[in-house]
């Protein structure tokens, strides 16, 4: 059966972004709850921090099919070193505005890596849940709506640029900056993100660069937390 496709621009593709923006939000609350009580109960709030991250996943990947479906196409070599390339790109952004973030607000680390690091050390399930979607799940989630969605929902594919920066902008919006520095890091990283998916057309770049990245970052934290 041939996929209905939606009108790019307008409402559709925006009000797509919007809603999966708040389900990115709401999938995080089960989380707040892994810390203490009886065990079913520890369960219960388990699997629904899971089922969450799965239904927001496929109603993402179902609304970006319907701005533009196209059959499924492996990486190439070229691909794979664009995506090596951006990396090494993020870190050398993130090392340099990460002095700047320390000499100007005396923060050795962003206000949402410190909010998941103290969030994780609450309880051992909490660790294990929150490493395991940092790096499973939220990347496949955050790449639908900011890469997926928005540039392929709401862009034309004649644009470049300007889809790229507002990708960023907006990626960098639930990652709870406090500071412009901050800020900065994250909508680099997002437009980063952006600029590889519109260069290879094939939205595992992203998620795959966005899994790595965020497997680091966990570990680090792993490291900070002994």
């Amino acid at each position: 059966m041939k996929t209905k496709l939606w009108k790019i621009g307008g409402f559709s593709g925006w009000g797509w972004v919007m809603i999966l923006l708040v389900l990115l939000n709401f999938v995080q609350l089960p989380a707040l709850f892994l810390k203490h009580g009886p065990l079913w109960q520890l369960i219960g709030w388990s699997v629904l921090y899971v089922v969450g991250f799965v239904l927001t996943a496929v109603i993402g990947f179902w609304a970006w099919r319907h701005f533009r479906p196209r059959p499924w196409q492996r990486l190439t070599r070229k691909d794979w070193w664009l995506m090596v390339r951006a990396y090494g790109f993020i870190l050398l952004v993130e090392a340099l505005l990460g002095l700047v973030n320390n000499l100007l607000y005396h923060e050795t680390s962003t206000a949402n890596n410190q909010a998941i690091s103290q969030i994780m050390g609450r309880s051992s399930l909490t660790m294990i849940m929150l490493s395991v979607t940092a790096v499973l799940a939220s990347p496949v989630v955050e790449e639908l709506t900011f890469r997926g969605v928005l540039l392929d929902g709401c862009f034309s594919q004649n644009s470049f640029w300007l889809p790229i920066m507002i990708s960023g902008a907006a990626f960098s919006i639930p990652h709870m900056s406090d500071n412009p520095v901050s800020w900065v890091i994250y909508a680099v990283m997002g437009g980063t993100f952006a600029y590889v998916y519109r260069k290879t057309d094939k939205l595992q770049s992203t998620v795959i660069l966005h899994a790595f990245n965020n497997l680091v970052a966990v570990g680090l934290m792993f490291l900070s937390l002994k």
